[in-house]
């Protein structure tokens, strides 16, 4: 089966198709300070993860991965 699966990659490869994510489709470091500034301001002031989640209106693991991104301890 994975000889099947791999040599079907291969042939797309070949007649010019691209395997993995479309260029463009994650955000930059810049656009995710832009976006989340506000995150990044209320984490600086000392507030709580789930408290900046349910005041921003997004999830939990997203102040994580924001707080583990741009707040150093």
């Amino acid at each position: 089966m994975e000889y099947r699966l791999n040599s079907g990659r291969a042939n797309y490869i070949a007649k010019g198709g691209k395997l993995g994510r479309k260029t463009g489709s994650t955000k930059t470091d810049d656009k995710k300070k832009e976006e989340y500034k506000e995150v990044i301001a209320l984490l600086r002031k000392g507030y709580s993860i789930r408290n900046i989640a349910k005041l921003q209106s997004i999830g939990i693991s997203t102040v994580q991965r924001i707080k583990n991104q741009f707040i150093k301890p």
